[in-house]
């Protein structure tokens, strides 16, 4: 099973120890490769993997997993939303300036407060 394949398959476990494990390891991905098929594979996967990509990718502060979280922004799923405004605003990732503007006026209140709280960190 290559990493890809365990991370999503730990992200799965009735076991929260496993699954905080798997977003730590997304955090520690240095392998451009891995990182690409675990991005591509992402929009296929249930909400609660989704958000737990997010939040380990966005420790990761590569600019390549900007524009992915900022996909992420318009996701059906307000948690997956709140985890990508929580990410972009650890990055700093100014190219999510727009979208984060318009997540603060989401109709859920974590995501606005977690967009408002992105464009702060970003703003200085």
């Amino acid at each position: 099973m290559d990493e890809v394949n365990r991370i999503l398959h730990d992200l799965k476990s009735d076991d929260w120890t496993v699954r905080q494990e798997a977003v730590g390891r997304i955090g520690q991905i240095r392998d451009p490769q891995v990182l690409d098929q675990l991005l591509a594979r992402l929009r296929t996967e249930k909400w609660y993997i989704r958000e737990a990509v997010a939040s380990g990718i966005g420790s990761l502060n590569d600019p390549r997993v900007g524009d992915p979280l900022v996909r992420c922004l318009s996701d059906d799923d307000d948690i997956v939303r709140n985890a990508c405004a929580r990410a972009l605003g650890n990055m700093h990732y100014e190219k999510a300036e727009k979208a984060l503007e318009k997540a603060a006026n989401d109709p859920h209140g974590r995501v606005r407060k977690s967009a408002r709280a992105a464009l702060e960190k970003m703003r200085g």
